[in-house]
């Protein structure tokens, strides 16, 4: 390389060159582009979404498929709670969020491992006397070899940060579904008791009317025609408080589904629900086996493991090269500089020591979320069979008996013997068998809810870890 020679001396080609590495450095670099937040385009967004979305259609196949279930997704007739399910996968803003945190993972993993940017090193030195070209410029251009292993290394954590991620989403979606199924049960529990509230109202409303007749007629004294209508406006009063209670948790049941509160969909109730089969060491062994948090928390081990085989790799030195370009007074010469760290008194010790103690965290953190939801699913299955229980015998003993007592107070009162306690009691018992019933349907599905969200989502071939983690934004499974 020619150096030029001027008054005060100086190398115009290193000079060039230096500006030429800039450039190009500079133009690698990836420009900034503002994305100002829209309202109005989120609002609309919201506003827009409904049931009968194709991403959540699709969903419904793979989840179909999935958990061997071919039943069709038609939600134009009403939309079901195993209908609800993939569109809540879709549209859960939770969800959402989750899946965007998963983008940042991912977007590690693609880039993790890489070399380190080659540096750019100029020295500039003038020789006050002596000499007619007083300028020495040198020019090198520094490269880390990466010979201790400590790129790859990076590169399995990243992976392992990537598959944890991805266990949290499913985790998320899995507990997403639980969500979903008991604000199902508890808004068509509460639909159901404001359906019986009415039922009542109707009731006391034909034997307030019955009861004012006889009052007429003298054979019924005033102070007891009264009893009627008290108790037929405190019934009003409880089926307006019972029916916006329903209101309320179905704009929840909504709010879960992330449909807007003006979502024209119709939800069919559903208090029941059947858990899959199975004897309590069964449940503990696919509770083990196929539960997402407890797939997360193994990932989440591996992830300790590979980020102590990576401080143990920042351990070795990686070698840095740095070759370049002189000028000594105008003579042009050829540089190569080595440098290799010796770990002697540092080596990354700390970070080993911490590394290595964090992976003890990680393990215990397995082992008590085991113990932890192990010791749910016993409660759990011992509380289903006590409500269980109490369903058998609302159904067979309460619930005749007061069928059975108000069939007999409804013929008294068509024969003209009305007895206003009688009549009372009839009703109240007839009511709060049915209102018994319903509260005992609701807190066995909400068992077996809970005991199906312990196991884990059922197997399937394509059940893996987050299912419907291709889902983006609500619109792209």
């Amino acid at each position: 390389m020619r150096y030029s020679e001027t008054p005060g001396g100086g190398a115009g080609a290193p000079r060039a060159v230096v500006l030429m590495l800039i450039g190009v450095a500079m133009a690698a670099c990836r420009s900034y582009e503002p994305r100002p937040l829209d309202l109005r385009a989120a609002r609309d967004a919201w506003l827009a979404r409904g049931a009968a979305d194709e991403a959540a259609l699709r969903l419904a196949q793979r989840l179909g498929e999935a958990e061997g279930d071919d039943t069709p997704f038609d939600p134009s007739d009403g939309l079901t709670l195993r209908e609800a399910e993939p569109v809540a996968l879709v549209f859960n803003r939770e969800l959402r969020v989750t899946r965007l945190e998963l983008g940042v993972a991912r977007a590690g993993a693609d880039r993790a491992g890489g070399w380190s940017d080659p540096v750019l090193g100029v020295d500039f030195e003038r020789i006050l006397t002596g000499v007619p070209n007083p300028w020495v410029v040198g020019g090198t251009l520094g490269l880390t070899l990466p010979i201790s292993g400590r790129t790859g290394a990076e590169r399995d954590r990243a992976d392992a940060e990537l598959a944890a991620e991805v266990c949290r989403v499913a985790a998320r979606e899995w507990a997403t579904r639980g969500l979903l199924r008991r604000r199902w049960v508890e808004w068509s529990a509460q639909s159901a008791r404001a359906g019986l509230a009415e039922a009542l109202i109707d009731q006391l409303r034909a034997i307030a009317d019955l009861a004012g007749r006889q009052e007429d007629a003298g054979v019924l004294s005033r102070v007891d025609a009264r009893v009627f209508r008290v108790e037929l406006a405190i019934a009003e009063l409880d089926a307006g408080v019972a029916r916006a209670g329903a209101r309320e948790l179905r704009l929840g049941l909504l709010d879960v589904l992330g449909l807007a509160p003006t979502a024209d969909v119709v939800l069919i109730e559903s208090v029941a629900f059947d858990a899959r089969p199975a004897s309590p060491e069964a449940s503990l062994e696919q509770m083990g086996a196929r539960h997402p948090e407890i797939r997360a928390a193994r990932a989440e081990y591996e992830v300790a493991e590979r980020s102590l085989r990576l401080e143990v790799r920042k351990q070795y030195p990686d070698l840095s090269v740095a070759p370049g370009l002189a000028s000594d007074e105008g003579n042009e010469r050829v540089l190569l500089g080595l440098s290799l760290p010796f770990p002697l008194w540092n080596a990354n010790r700390r970070g080993v020591a911490e590394a290595s103690a964090t992976r003890d965290v990680a393990r215990g953190r397995f082992e008590s979320l085991y113990e932890h939801l192990g010791s749910r699913l016993a409660v759990a299955m011992t509380r289903l069979e006590s409500e269980r229980r109490v369903r058998e015998a609302v159904e067979t003993s309460v619930l005749p008996l007061a069928d059975e007592q108000w069939a007999e107070a409804r013929r008294a009162a068509e024969l003209g013997r009305v007895d206003p306690l009688l009549q009372l009691q009839a009703i109240r018992s007839f009511h709060e068998a049915r209102i018994r019933l319903v509260d005992a349907l609701a807190a066995e599905a909400l068992g077996a809810i809970e005991i199906e969200e312990l196991r884990g989502p059922p197997p399937g071939p394509r059940n893996g870890p987050a299912l419907s983690a291709g889902v983006t934004n609500g619109d792209k499974p």
